[in-house]
């Protein structure tokens, strides 16, 4: 997993829990150091800092990452504003996904393990995203569409009826535009 992923998470982790929260993780999890953000890391390390995240905060895991997610995306328009285009609403921003932004990020790192998402274009206010990743970090998708419809202004209700965690092959992430 990109670097980027982890100083993302430590930024998180001191803004909502402390200076020496990341710290603590890291000791709990059995990792030293600090991320690069243009360097490669195993997901298992992610996952180690979310589960003991969990622990340290009493918050359920998928909740985390949902909030990590929702997070992520001011930092991503911040940092790579040419992917939110002047006129986007959610649903254009949304189906550019896989279409523009994970294209772009092949180019620039080919070894990037990127989720797949296919979509289902119903009409003009609903879109199906489904998700597919051996990650399964479907939550933090769900975080990144909460924070795209927070960046657009714009209210949406979501449902995620097939999900990889319950053996399915992928995840459904029905979205009404409101």
């Amino acid at each position: 997993m990109k670097g980027v992923v982890f100083t993302l998470l430590n930024e998180m982790v001191e803004e909502q829990f402390g200076l020496e929260a990341m710290d603590t993780l890291l000791t709990n999890a059995g990792l030293e150091g600090c991320y690069i953000s243009t360097e490669t890391y195993p997901d298992e390390e992610l996952f180690l800092l979310v589960e003991e995240a969990s622990k340290l905060t009493g918050i359920d895991a998928n909740d985390l990452v949902r909030s990590f997610g929702e997070f992520m995306l001011p930092h991503f328009h911040k940092n790579y504003p040419t992917f939110f285009e002047e006129g986007m609403n959610l649903k254009s921003f949304l189906l550019t996904v896989d279409r523009v932004i994970h294209v772009e990020v092949k180019k620039l790192f080919p070894e990037a393990g990127l989720p797949e998402f296919n979509y289902i274009d119903e009409n003009d206010n609903q879109l199906t995203m489904i998700y597919s990743s051996p990650r399964k970090l479907c939550m933090l998708a769900e975080g990144l569409i909460a924070g795209s419809a927070k960046h657009f202004n714009t209210q949406y209700s979501l449902i995620h009826d097939e999900c990889m965690h319950d053996d399915k092959d992928a995840c459904h992430l029905h979205i009404t535009i409101q």
